[in-house]
């Protein structure tokens, strides 16, 4: 039976196409960027043969090159992939871990994916009592006055930080980041300790707490976090609720297929 099948694949496989899956599976794990001469070689694929795939790559917006003459995989694929990822049943592969969550802390949850630049609100689970926050499902943020923003571009390559500054800082509070150098060294900051505080910086007298998830390859989702009042979010709080937080994004990140290490520092 596995024979028949090798056979049926071979007979109906699609040289060039297969070709192309290999090339965008390779820029997948090139970072930085790679050369047209590099890719051929490292592939052992002909020139001639990636050039014309590139090229077509390219006037897709799958592949984009950068002004080394360096490629790497085009923001179309990132589209195709948060499309995909909206499609799997949320409610069902996280609400759960989100409810166990506003259980044990008693503070209101969101699940944000990134997309473009931004963060998009995909769930949002209300904590106790009377108090409601302005965020919703659906809405679309720049990522510099929110703890789910900060913790995903924590850990975004150069080439999508830079989409992201290229958004503009909103300062919706005297404590909102707004110039490049502070939130950078405040994503530096991020990455030590693990998880993003928002420290009024999106609503006055809001303190939220967030942390990555990571998708298979390490790709980014986007993140998730709790948000209450500051009076119920101390500083000297922060490492027992954000330890908490942690294991929930863990959690998260290994049902989408991440299996690298949890935070990354």
């Amino acid at each position: 039976m596995k024979k028949d099948t090798e056979n049926t694949k071979n007979k109906y496989s699609v040289p060039a196409l297969e070709k192309t899956f290999v090339i965008l599976d390779h820029l997948a794990k090139t970072n930085r960027g790679i050369s047209l001469s590099d890719l051929s070689s490292e592939l052992g694929l002909p020139k001639t043969s990636v050039f014309s795939i590139m090229q077509t790559l390219e006037s897709y917006n799958m592949i984009r090159k950068d002004s080394n003459g360096l490629f790497q995989l085009g923001l179309k694929l990132y589209s195709l992939g948060m499309s995909s990822l909206r499609n799997l049943n949320v409610k069902e592969t996280f609400v759960p871990h989100l409810e166990r969550l506003r259980d044990e802390t008693h503070f209101t949850v969101h699940l944000v994916a990134y997309e473009k630049g931004e963060t998009v609100c995909i769930e949002k689970i209300e904590g106790p009592g009377t108090i409601r926050f302005l965020s919703y499902v659906g809405e679309r943020k720049r990522m510099n006055t929110s703890a789910v923003g900060k913790a995903v571009a924590a850990y975004l390559p150069e080439s999508e930080l830079q989409l992201v500054l290229s958004k503009g800082f909103s300062h919706l509070t005297p404590n909102s980041i707004t110039n490049e150098h502070a939130f950078r060294g405040n994503l530096a900051q991020i990455r030590e300790y693990g998880y993003a505080v928002d420290d009024e910086e999106g609503e006055i007298g809001v303190r939220c707490l967030g942390v990555p998830i990571f998708m298979e390859d390490g790709f980014l989702f986007g993140s998730v976090s709790v948000s209450t009042l500051k009076s119920n979010l101390p500083m000297q709080k922060f490492s027992d609720y954000s330890n908490t937080l942690i294991k929930v994004g863990e959690k998260l990140s290994r049902s989408l297929g991440y299996a690298g290490a949890y935070p990354l520092k």
